[in-house]
């Protein structure tokens, strides 16, 4: 018996559309960390002081946030259908 059929059909609306809104803010805050931490580890931006391994941990907190996006993916494709 799958998560969705033990959940009442009066909250599976409501639970979709909270992971549709976790799968969009981890994408978009995922998204802008990653790319944020690589161009750290490049130096393609002015800010100095910032070590590798500082980079490596924006890099690492960016691909931590697409992880949980696509759980709120796959939590909405749980919940809405």
């Amino acid at each position: 018996m799958s998560v969705s059929n033990r959940v009442p059909d009066t909250l599976k609306g409501p639970l979709g559309a909270v992971s549709l809104g976790v799968m969009i803010v981890g994408l978009v805050v995922g998204y802008i960390f990653t790319i944020l931490g690589i161009t750290l580890v490049l130096n393609l931006n002015g800010i100095e002081g910032i070590s590798d391994v500082e980079s490596l941990t924006v890099v690492g907190a960016g691909v931590a946030c697409i992880v949980v996006g696509y759980f709120g993916w796959k939590g909405f494709m749980g919940f809405a259908y």
